[in-house]
């Protein structure tokens, strides 16, 4: 497989995060797993510059006063991002074919788990980073430090996809074993073309202990969408390595069906045990992207 090209702003992943998380900052969003850890403390008299969000309005309509409702932090609920380094994410798109954005999946995904670190941290949070392939191939600790965070958006820099198939179930395992019981919040990065069950077996456990997870499934446009302008198509498995010779024509619509079903799949599932799956397109603007979520997270807490 040739090695990836670097994609423009990737050099100085921390600056780029940096960029990114300022954008979001002009909208007042809030961290993207804060909640499970907050409880409710007491009340206090609005004042004028108060977030009028923050009102108990069904306190106002028995007192006829305005109070804002107080928060403290029950646990230390510390991020952890992970993101797949296996060889699928290493493709931006069918050779040939114009878009305006040639990024990979892994590339981006690079981006995304800069920026949620990056303002986690920033808003006072503690936040930690994982690459997992076959394994977890590495883990930096939860922390607070903006230096901490600049090492560790280093090293998620140089790193690159790895080949052969990714084990997400197993390496979420181990990330579990690291946690040694404390309750987390989990963000996982990945194209997500796996199984499901063992995908959702591992899902389940990490609930059931407790912990907060949110999906972040990154893809191209080309592997949503099947195209159809070539007469054929070599299509090869990164992972797993078999390749095939088809016409898109003949089986565009085949496909459709499988990828729209595995993705139906996934939203039913993750919703049902009560996880955020957010669909991220390698064309598109991230902070769009993470702005839409926020907002729809924001909106639910209300």
């Amino acid at each position: 497989m040739p090695k990836r090209d670097p994609i423009a702003g990737l050099d100085g992943l921390y600056f780029a995060a940096k960029q990114l998380v300022d954008g979001l900052y002009t909208g007042r969003h809030a961290s993207p797993l804060r909640g499970s850890g907050i409880e409710f403390h007491d009340y206090r008299p609005y004042t004028p510059g108060d977030d009028l969000r923050s009102i108990d309005w069904k306190r106002y309509g028995r007192t006829d006063r305005y109070y804002l409702k107080r928060y403290r932090r029950e646990t230390d609920l510390n991020l952890h991002v992970m993101v797949d380094g296996s060889a699928s994410m290493d493709f931006a798109g069918l050779k040939g074919k114009p878009q305006a954005n040639q990024a990979t999946k892994f590339a981006v995904a690079q981006q995304l788990a800069a920026a949620l670190t990056t303002l986690s941290i920033r808003q006072g949070d503690r936040a930690a980073l994982g690459v997992f392939d076959k394994r977890l191939r590495c883990l930096h600790p939860p922390t607070g430090s903006l230096r901490q965070l600049q090492i560790m958006l280093a090293d998620l820099e140089q790193a690159e996809p790895a080949s052969g198939q990714a084990d997400l179930a197993g390496s979420l395992e181990q990330l579990a074993h690291t946690l040694r019981g404390h309750k987390a919040a989990i963000a996982v990065v990945s194209d997500l073309l796996d199984e499901t069950e063992p995908m959702l077996d591992v899902f389940d456990r990490l609930r059931f202990a407790g912990h907060e997870i949110v999906v972040f499934q990154v893809l191209t446009p080309d592997e949503r969408a099947l195209p159809t302008e070539s007469r054929g198509l070599r299509m090869i498995d990164p992972e797993a390595g078999p390749a095939v010779n088809t016409r898109p024509q003949q089986v565009a619509a085949s496909y459709q069906q499988l990828i729209e079903a595995h993705l139906s799949t996934l939203r039913r599932s993750l919703a049902a045990r009560g996880m955020d799956h957010v669909l991220v397109d390698t064309t598109e603007p991230l902070i769009a992207v993470l702005r839409w979520y926020l907002q729809q997270r924001a909106a639910r807490a209300r």
